[in-house]
């Protein structure tokens, strides 16, 4: 599998971690604050932090294997970024509304007019993406860690397996690796 970005890993005491910058993650908010608080009034650029292996993986050097699971999503990051975004857009009102019903109208505010897919990029951001160090069919599992204003404590996260949405749900919900082993062996 040919690829022209070769991400620059560095282990960090946890997992091995690398800032690219891939062009369909621009537009986002920026939120590389604590908790993944916004820290930009502009649209990020597109450099994400890319997490190998978040949990349950010691330090030794990334092999040829786990670079072929994070070379698989560099390559098909418009198709992963795509599910997640028309995942949300599909589901804005309801979130919406489920917030409003929870915590009251004061919550309307988090929740600007979304026309469209692409105004899905100006109430969220990414966190990190997080590769597995799992996968099936040699295609990997992927976490995806946001921020969101109306889940300021909690954000939301995303698992995938390729560019399919597995489970939807709390910014944990990216990084964990039971979730990712637990569908990896469902049949």
């Amino acid at each position: 599998m040919s690829n022209p970005i070769n991400p620059n890993f560095q282990w960090n005491e946890f997992s091995w971690q690398a800032d690219v910058k891939l062009p369909a993650w621009s537009g986002f908010q920026e939120r590389n604050r604590p908790y993944g608080a916004i820290s930009s009034d502009e649209p990020s650029n597109g450099t994400i932090k890319i997490v190998f292996a978040p949990e349950g993986r010691g330090d030794e050097s990334l092999n040829s294997t786990e670079m072929e699971l994070i070379n698989w999503f560099i390559s098909h990051q418009r198709q992963v970024i795509e599910s997640i975004t028309n995942t949300l857009f599909s589901n804005y009102a309801a979130i919406k509304g489920s917030c409003i019903e929870e915590s009251g109208e004061e919550m309307a505010e988090y929740f600007p007019e979304v026309k469209d897919v692409s105004d899905i990029k100006s109430v969220v951001g990414i966190i990190s993406v997080n590769i597995h160090q799992v996968s099936k069919d040699n295609i990997p599992y992927i976490g995806v860690e946001m921020g969101c204003n109306w889940e300021e404590e909690h954000g939301m996260g995303f698992l995938l397996h390729g560019n399919k949405i597995v489970e939807a749900g709390g910014a944990d919900t990216a990084f964990l690796l039971w979730l990712a082993e637990k569908h990896a062996n469902e049949t």
